[in-house]
């Protein structure tokens, strides 16, 4: 099997899977609108949405390519069964201890959310996030932390009208 059939298949798959997500999924788990603020449906539809319309660009991409006979050129070939030039490369293969540098502090995110509030979590996390990436300029880190934080809570709290999690700071 070939890298488009592999990623046309994949993409079909996610498309597949985001339609379910619009039509069943996300109509019968969401709760009612309660008439104020964003209805419980947006960001869910939004998020699956943009899923959608990404692996249908990509699936479009993958079959213009497959239809036109055209080959990926060897620099970008991701499986030693495609490398036509020096061999396999390291493209495409999952680094497990990088995973775990974001996955770890996500998943500390979501349980700290709760207890300390949206504010301080959200704070701690992009500082966490950015230090794991490489930052280490801690003024411009702790600024940026700030100013992204403000702005989400802003948008959740005043532009969707939905309370953000955890307890409330700024009440």
């Amino acid at each position: 099997m070939t890298r488009i059939q592999r990623e046309t298949i994949a993409n079909l798959v996610i498309v597949g899977f985001c339609l379910v997500m619009l039509m069943w999924a996300i109509p019968t788990y969401t709760p009612k609108y309660p008439g104020y603020g964003a209805s419980p449906r947006l960001v869910p539809n939004v998020a699956v949405g943009i899923m959608m319309v990404m692996a249908g660009l990509s699936l479009v991409r993958l079959l213009l390519a497959r239809f036109a006979g055209k080959t990926l050129p060897p620099a970008e070939h991701h499986y030693p069964e495609e490398a036509q030039s020096t061999g396999f490369t390291q493209i495409g293969r999952i680094n497990l201890r990088n995973l775990a540098l974001f996955m770890i502090p996500s998943i500390l995110l979501v349980v700290g959310i709760e207890d300390l509030g949206y504010v301080p979590t959200a704070f701690l996390f992009l500082m966490v996030l950015q230090y794991v990436i490489g930052n280490r300029k801690w003024i411009q880190m702790t600024v940026l932390s700030i100013v992204v934080v403000a702005v989400m809570y802003i948008i959740m709290r005043y532009g969707f009208g939905v309370p953000v999690p955890g307890p409330q700071l700024f009440e």
